[in-house]
């Protein structure tokens, strides 16, 4: 008799023991697949320019045209690299998808005036109303 409680004590430890962890496994795989698919990755922009400094800057809230420009007179328009000859086209293309009426300028800070001054004759005549200059905030400020 006590042989056999015994038994039956040992067999419902067993049982304890042997916990089924596939749900749990399937559980966190369906979030790793959940997280992966529903995460935004953020494009790189393809052209680097050193950004100058400002102590008053501020944030652009809404999706708007981003231009960038480096010293060699290389220009982006919303991380699409253009020819100095398609910067009317691509800018009136990128503002009707956007239906944005504010450019953001990304300017290196050794960049030439004439680069610069072609993109914003460009924007005037495409119909871009504002036009923001890209900086950094100062270090340490």
């Amino acid at each position: 008799m006590i042989v056999a409680k015994s038994r039956r004590r040992k067999a419902r430890v067993a049982q304890d023991q042997e916990k089924n962890l596939t749900p749990l496994i399937d559980c966190v795989f369906l979030l790793l697949i959940f997280f992966m698919v529903t995460t935004v990755f953020k494009q790189p922009y393809r052209l680097q320019v050193e950004l100058p400094q400002a102590r008053n800057a501020r944030e652009a809230e809404e999706k708007k045209l981003v231009a960038s420009v480096t010293v060699d007179g290389q220009m982006e328009i919303n991380r699409e690299i253009i020819g100095q000859g398609d910067i009317e086209r691509v800018l009136l293309r990128e503002k009707q998808s956007t239906r944005s009426l504010t450019l953001i300028l990304r300017t290196d800070k050794e960049t030439k005036h004439k680069w610069v001054l072609l993109i914003l004759e460009a924007a005037k005549r495409v119909g871009v109303s504002t036009i923001l200059l890209a900086t950094e905030d100062e270090k340490g400020a």
